[in-house]
C-alpha cells in the first residue's frame, strides 16, 4: 500500500522554533540532566466529556479518541521500547527533581475534538501528521495498525533523544533516522524495534523501501555521505524520501557487523558538536562499508534484507598471478577472492559443486549454472556471479564502485575494470539464511 505522506516532525519543529546552531566550542559541558517536565495536568473526567479517553502505563499517558482495543495496543509501546532505547542510546538522563521519565501522547482521530477539549493548544500550528514538544507528542490516527504504532514510536523517540538540557542536538538526518529506526518494529513474538520489516504485508503504511526503490529507478540514489547532508530544508520540502534515506542509513550503521558497536557509542553522544567529530571518525575508519558496500545495500534493499549475512568482509588482496582457488558460501553475499585484477586482463573462472537453496520448502539443489525456474536480480538463483570493486570509482553512474558480470560454471572474459575481485551465489537478499553448501571456484589468468 502507498503510505500516507510523512510530514515534518518535532525534530524539525524544534529546529524551526528555536533556530538551533552548533556551539562553537569543540568540547561542551557534559549533559547530566534532562530538562524539566512541563506537561500540563489534565483532568481525565473533563476531557471525557468530549469523547477523549485516558490510558496510562509507566512511561506514557495516552489521550485518544480511537477505539479502546487500539488504544490498549498503543499505551504500552513506550514501556516495551524503553530497554531498547537505553541499549542503543545509553541511559536516559535523570531529572534534577528526581521525577521518573514519562511522556504524554495525543492520538487524534478527530483533531477538532481535541481542539474543543483544549488539548492541542500547546502543539505547534503546523501539525499535519506527527509532532513533539518536550515531553508531549501529537499525532493523527492512521488507517493501519502497524503504521499507527510506528508513528507513535517515532514521535516518542524524538522526545527521548531531545530531552536534554543541552539543545545543541545532533544533525537532523540522524534524529529523524533514529526515530524511524525505533519506529520500525516487529511486535511478535517478542517486541523488537530497529528491524527491517520481513514483508510489506507486515508493515502496512511504512513504504520506505518502495520509496528508495523508486528513487533508484529515477536515478536519484544517494551516497551515504549525501544522506548525511540532508538537512532541515530537505525534510521540510519532502514528506517521504528524506525519512526513507535517513532510516536506511541509521539501520545500516546500527545493524552492520563492522559498524554497530561504534555506532552504538555514537548514538550516546547527545551533543551535536561532539557527534559530528565522532561521526567523521567513523566514516574515516570504514570507507568501504560507507562507500562500495553501501551501494550494494542501497540498490538491493528489500523487505527482510539479511544485513548480517550480506555484510562484506574486506581483506587485503594481492595481484592475480597464475591461479587461485576459493570456496563461495551459498549463505553469504559478496565474498572476496583475495586477488586484484587489471582492466583488460584475461581471466578464466570455473566452478563446481552443489548447494541447497530454500530448505523451508522442498530443497532446491543447484549447481553453478543456477536454477532457471526461479530468478533473482534477473538471473537464475544459484548461479555464480562476479563483481570487481573498482580501484577508481566510475563517476558516471550511482553504483560507481562496482562492475558486475555473470559467470555460471565456466567463463573466460577480459576484466572489465581494475580492482578487487568478488564472487557470490545469486539469490534474493532476504533468502540467504536457509542456504547450505558452497561452490569450489578457480580463478586464473587465461592463456
Amino acid at each position: 500500500m502507498t503510505p500516507l505522506p510523512f510530514v515534518r516532525t518535532a525534530a524539525l519543529g524544534a529546529f524551526f522554533a528555536v533556530g538551533i546552531v552548533l556551539h562553537p566550542q569543540l568540547v561542551a559541558e557534559e549533559m547530566l540532566h534532562r530538562r524539566a517536565d512541563d506537561r500540563p495536568v489534565i483532568i481525565a473526567a473533563q476531557v471525557q466529556k468530549f469523547g477523549v479517553q485516558r490510558y496510562d502505563s509507566k512511561r506514557l499517558i495516552l489521550f485518544t479518541d480511537i477505539p479502546e482495543k487500539q488504544a490498549h495496543e498503543l499505551v504500552g509501546l513506550v514501556d516495551q521500547v524503553w530497554p531498547q532505547w537505553e541499549a542503543q542510546l545509553g541511559p536516559i538522563p535523570p531529572a534534577r527533581d528526581g521525577r521518573p521519565f514519562q511522556l504524554t501522547g495525543y492520538v487524534m482521530r478527530d483533531p477538532q475534538v481535541f481542539a474543543e477539549a483544549g488539548l492541542v493548544q500547546r502543539a505547534p500550528s503546523n501539525l499535519l501528521h506527527g509532532v513533539h514538544k518536550n515531553y508531549e507528542f501529537w499525532m493523527d490516527d492512521q488507517p493501519w495498525d502497524y503504521y499507527r504504532r510506528h508513528l507513535l514510536l517515532h514521535e516518542a523517540t524524538h522526545c527521548v533523544m531531545m530531552c536534554g538540557e543541552d539543545t545543541n542536538y545532533p544533525p537532523v538526518w540522524f534524529l529523524e533516522g533514529m526515530a524511524e529506526f525505533f519506529g520500525t518494529h516487529d511486535p511478535q513474538p517478542k517486541f523488537q524495534s530497529g528491524v527491517i520489516p520481513p514483508s510489506a504485508e507486515a508493515a502496512h503504511g511504512f513504504g520506505r523501501i518502495e520509496m528508495l526503490r523508486n528513487e533508484a529507478i529515477a536515478g536519484n540514489a544517494l551516497t551515504a555521505r549525501q544522506v548525511t547532508r540532508l538537512g532541515a530544508r530537505e525534510f521540510s520540502e519532502s514528506r517521504s524520501t528524506p525519512y526513507a534515506w535517513s532510516w536506511a542509513l541509521c539501520t545500516y550503521l546500527a545493524r552492520h557487523p563492522a559498524t554497530r558497536n561504534e555506532f552504538r557509542q555514537l548514538c550516546r553522544e547527545r551533543n551535536g558538536t561532539r557527534f559530528q567529530v565522532a561521526f567523521e571518525r567513523l566514516q574515516v575508519a570504514h570507507p568501504e562499508v560507507l562507500g562500495a558496500e553501501w551501494e550494494i545495500y542501497r540498490d538491493h534493499l528489500v523487505y527482510g534484507y539479511d544485513l548480517e549475512r550480506q555484510a562484506i568482509q574486506f581483506t587485503k588482496s594481492q595481484p592475480l598471478s597464475g591461479s587461485v582457488a576459493c570456496e563461495v558460501d551459498a549463505a553469504r553475499g559478496w565474498q572476496g577472492v583475495g586477488v586484484t585484477v587489471t582492466a583488460g586482463q584475461p581471466l578464466k573462472i570455473t566452478a563446481s559443486g552443489r548447494i541447497t537453496l530454500a530448505t523451508t520448502t522442498k530443497p532446491w539443489i543447484s549447481e553453478p549454472s543456477g536454477i532457471s525456474i526461479r530468478y533473482a536480480n534477473q538471473q537464475p538463483i544459484g548461479r555464480l556471479q562476479g563483481a570487481i570493486q573498482r580501484t577508481t570509482p566510475a563517476a558516471d553512474r550511482p553504483a560507481g564502485h562496482w562492475e558486475f558480470f555473470d559467470l555460471g560454471p565456466a567463463c573466460s572474459l577480459a576484466a572489465p575494470a581494475t580492482g578487487t575481485l568478488f564472487l557470490r551465489i545469486n539469490d534474493r537478499s532476504d533468502s540467504l539464511s536457509d542456504n547450505q553448501g558452497s561452490y569450489q571456484v578457480t580463478v586464473s589468468t587465461a592463456p
